[in-house]
């Protein structure tokens, strides 16, 4: 899951604790999530604007695990045992939340 800098940081801040592991690329301007494959193949992209599901054949640059700083690639929360990849439900709720403050409300988005 590709997601630019002003969506992702305070889509970050709402998951809190309840977010898997997550890369920035601070040149790209990006944070990547993990999830289950397949596990946003329903969603409706169009209140996503500028979020990216990516899939099996994407390449994403994987910092070491130690590397939990920049510059460059890194990993902005680290890899934790048994919590390597994020809910997709509460993630799709967080990115709704930011996108709809950075950009305003999606059409055809719940209320």
């Amino acid at each position: 899951m590709r997601v630019p800098r002003f969506i992702g940081k305070p889509a970050l801040e709402s998951l809190g604790g309840a977010t898997g592991a997550v890369i920035e690329n601070p040149i790209d301007g990006v944070l990547y999530w993990l999830i289950e494959p397949g596990a946003a193949a329903a969603w409706d992209l169009s209140l996503l604007p500028s979020v990216q599901v990516w899939g099996a054949t994407a390449y994403i640059e994987v910092p070491p695990v130690a590397r939990t700083t920049g510059p460059g690639v890194h990993w902005r929360v680290p890899l934790r045992y048994g919590r390597h990849l994020t809910d997709p439900t509460a993630l799709l709720a967080a990115l709704k939340i930011a996108t709809s403050a950075a950009l305003g409300p999606r059409e055809g988005a719940s209320r």
